[in-house]
């Protein structure tokens, strides 16, 4: 939606809609980790603006492909993988937004960027952001960040 865009309330009326208004960070920085779930809490709906994920491999053999997926608790809804592989002893940044495109190899300084698509996610869906092959689960340290546009279960704009 458009900044300053004129929405009507379905108990009428007009209300402006304010870019960022509803704005909030999730994280987990929880060490020794390449599995991370966040919920959308009771009462609550998320759209996932933005995403960054710190990914230190330990020192373990093997490729790790980080994906992202959305469920709704129980079901697996979509899915994208990174356009590429991670290897062991690395520390590499992976950034995940609408308008970023879709890279297929990190750039000099460990960095790659993935489209996402829009979903509106209700309460109890999930983000998962993992490493597929789960080369070291319990060993490599995945930090993430997501912006999210966090509104209230029947409240308007």
């Amino acid at each position: 939606m458009a900044e300053g865009m004129k929405v009507n309330k379905p108990t009428g009326g007009v209300e402006t809609y304010v870019e960022g208004e509803n704005f909030m960070q999730q994280s987990d920085d929880a060490a020794n980790d390449s599995d991370k779930i966040l919920t959308v809490p009771v009462g609550k709906t998320w759209i996932l603006q933005f995403g960054s994920v710190n990914f230190i491999s330990t020192g373990t053999p093997g490729n790790r492909q980080l994906r992202v997926e959305i469920g709704d608790g129980t079901n697996l809804l979509w899915f994208k993988d990174f356009g590429a592989v991670q290897a062991s002893g690395l520390t590499r940044d992976y950034y995940m937004a609408s308008d970023l495109p879709d890279d297929t190899a990190f750039d000099s300084d460990g960095r790659i960027r993935m489209q996402l698509e829009a979903h509106v996610l209700p309460t109890g869906y999930t983000i998962r952001i993992y490493d597929t092959a789960a080369v070291a689960a319990a060993a490599d340290d995945m930090v993430i960040r997501l912006i999210l546009d966090e509104r209230t279960v029947g409240a308007s704009l």
